[in-house]
């Protein structure tokens, strides 16, 4: 006679267990589907490739400049490392396209091909996520290249090169975040581009600290490492190539609940609270 080892589960403390905040979906997440969204990350990178080695070949160049004296060097190679990133982030925003889409699917708690999903997704928002990857792609274009060439002048006029530099570095934060706002939107309502941003800059005034937050401490945190030297950019890059779907789903789960208390509580009712478990129930 054999007997089961595993401890039985009834039905009502399965019951317990699911999520019913957005919180304990998150972590609900972490805790029952690491390998999708590893896998997940994985999808989304392949589409940053192109961008990991224009980043990885002009920051060998610019090592070599730096190790044999040639510091005159340095600023045309920041210059056309930026101006080739242009095209390869675009083409890394069609693979966020696909992210956001799948992972709306994981925090509603519907069944998904994740690879399936992923691809529908880039069908379906490709040509926002084109403008989104331009404009972001410009804005880190500006930080880079323009606070290049401020600090070179900075022991000279270093009050306003401080500035300069700072108002760079606000405008990236603003519009990375405004970027990031717009792909939860796209996946979740049919609106036109310029409503979408409309929203974002709303909802970026309405989560404030936590989109924030967010932001800087894993895309600022991204960017910082692949300014500092070529060993730090490695760090940086497979940081990201590892955790991108956990911040898609943290910008997803922020903005899902902005939408319950704003539009859907009063425009679409039925999709309240979608994915947890106390609606299913009241269902």
């Amino acid at each position: 006679m054999f007997k089961r080892k595993e401890k039985q589960i009834s039905d009502s403390q399965a019951i317990s267990a699911l999520p019913t905040t957005r919180k304990e979906v998150f972590f609900d997440l972490l805790a029952h589907r690491k390998m999708t969204l590893f896998s997940l990350s994985c999808f989304v990178f392949m589409f940053f490739i192109p961008l990991a080695v224009d980043l990885f070949y002009f920051g060998f160049l610019e090592a070599a400049a730096m190790a044999n004296d040639k510091f005159e060097y340095l600023f045309s190679l920041v210059f056309y490392s930026m101006l080739i990133m242009l095209p390869c982030m675009i083409i890394g925003f069609l693979g966020l396209a696909g992210g956001f889409y799948a992972v709306k699917k994981l925090v509603w708690q519907e069944s998904t091909t994740f690879s399936i999903d992923f691809f529908f997704g880039i069908k379906e928002n490709w040509k926002h996520a084109i403008v989104n990857g331009a404009i972001f792609g410009l804005t880190l274009f500006g930080l880079i290249v323009g606070g290049s060439y401020l600090l070179i002048y900075s022991p000279t006029s270093p009050v306003w090169c401080g500035i300069g530099v700072g108002a760079l570095i606000v405008f990236f934060i603003t519009l990375g975040i405004v970027n990031a706002l717009t792909f939860t939107q796209d996946v979740y309502y049919s609106n036109g581009y310029g409503v979408t941003v409309k929203n974002a800059f709303c909802f970026l005034g309405l989560l404030n600290w936590k989109v924030l937050l967010t932001f800087l401490l894993t895309t600022g945190v991204v960017v910082g490492l692949g300014c500092i030297n070529y060993l730090t950019l490695a760090i940086g890059l497979v940081l990201f190539a590892i955790t991108n779907s956990v911040v898609i789903v943290l910008y997803t789960l922020m903005s899902h609940e902005m939408f319950d208390k704003y539009i859907n509580k009063e425009y679409y009712p039925d999709m309240v609270g979608k994915g947890l478990y106390k609606v299913n129930k009241e269902a």
